[in-house]
């Protein structure tokens, strides 16, 4: 990641700063993954793609690193 990025999401809709709440495995494309925040102040959630390294950073940063779903949960 590039020095004068972030690992915080803004809510589309408020502005506010939405929290990280899980990233699970992309359908088809292995080194992506589906990561979902939250907006609080709105209620709003939001689920973006990214790459599993980007998962990975919000979820270190957030302190949630036991919340990402491994790939063989999502098969079933």
């Amino acid at each position: 990641m590039a020095s004068d990025q972030t690992t915080q999401a803004q809510c589309q809709k408020c502005r506010s700063a939405m929290v990280y709440v899980t990233a699970m495995p992309h359908p088809t494309a292995r080194t992506m993954r589906r990561t979902t925040f939250v907006c609080y102040t709105c209620r709003e959630t939001r689920t973006y793609m990214l790459s599993s390294l980007m998962a990975d950073a919000y979820a270190a940063v957030s302190g949630r690193d036991g919340k990402t779903i491994p790939e063989t949960a999502s098969r079933q």
